[in-house]
């Protein structure tokens, strides 16, 4: 969303220096980078509570993925809404007329910035990673814990995992992979904008000390996240298949090994069984030779 709509106006803009569009555009492009951030902030946070509840509860029904991503579709909405309110078009006159998309006026004191920013910093970053550690600690627990094995009960509610993933320790040695990658994936792409961010609210003069670019490559990182998760999902998915197969192939030959030492033993049964027999009719003849 961010590349289609947003990122094509901000990349004119850092271009042209000052604001060359009408005020209306200022607005929309100000909603349209904050929307764009928060989902990307929050659609990690629906695949986590995805993820979670396929490990928690697999026979579950899987429909309520829509109704989280609509939710976070329409929570983005609605906290970047502020923005077309927050940003216009401000004249500079002078000897070279200037014009840029500020939002000089719209806060009556300073702490109301802060605070604003403060609150969408929590939004974007705090809550998020938050709720992403919640979903994959209870993940790598459930992962983790000691599985029902064959001839055991599973307490009531709770769903035990086949035994071919109880015996397969890698699988769950990738499940805590993945939770952590995630996890260190997220803070690793937005902890550094956040970073400059609070950087900026706390010591405003050191706006002229930064380059302009080092901030938007800095969100453009973050919103690399993104992307990233999906990847790292298929990476995982590929390699539980190829763990699977080999488990397969594994178990396939275990039985093969048992089955062959099951016949050759019934064979050693079967010959010493006619040892004896011959051995017993032997004795039998024997006897009746002498008794003649």
């Amino acid at each position: 969303m961010s590349a289609g709509n947003g990122t094509p106006w901000d990349a004119t803009w850092n271009i042209t220096v000052q604001w060359l569009a009408v005020d209306i555009a200022c607005r929309t492009l100000m909603f349209l980078k904050l929307m764009a951030t928060y989902s990307a902030a929050f659609l990690p946070v629906v695949i986590g509570l995805d993820r979670q509840a396929a490990v928690l509860n697999p026979l579950g029904s899987r429909s309520g993925v829509r109704k989280l991503l609509g939710a976070a579709w329409g929570l983005s909405f609605l906290l970047a809404f502020p923005q077309l309110f927050l940003f216009h078009t401000v004249h500079c006159a002078g000897p070279v007329p200037f014009t840029q998309c500020v939002t000089k006026g719209s806060f009556k004191a300073q702490w109301q910035e802060t605070t604003y920013n403060l609150f969408t910093f929590c939004c974007l970053f705090l809550l998020p990673l938050t709720a992403m550690a919640i979903c994959y600690s209870r993940i790598v627990l459930s992962v983790s814990r000691p599985q029902t094995r064959k001839g055991s009960h599973a307490p009531a509610g709770e769903f035990a995992l086949p035994r071919s993933f109880d015996n397969c320790p890698r699988v769950r040695l990738r499940a805590l992979r993945l939770a952590l990658l995630i996890l260190l994936t997220f803070i690793l792409c937005w902890t550094p904008y956040y970073l400059l961010g609070m950087w900026y609210w706390f010591s405003p003069t050191m706006l002229t000390e930064v380059p302009p670019s080092l901030s938007h490559i800095l969100f453009l990182l973050g919103l690399l996240n993104a992307p990233l998760d999906p990847l790292l999902y298929g990476a995982f998915t590929l390699g539980c298949r190829r763990g699977h197969q080999e488990l397969s192939i594994d178990s396939s030959k275990e039985g093969s090994g048992r089955m062959l030492q099951e016949e050759i033993h019934a064979f050693r049964q079967l010959e010493v069984q006619k040892t004896v027999t011959s051995r017993r009719a032997g004795e039998t003849k024997g006897i009746s030779i002498t008794s003649i």
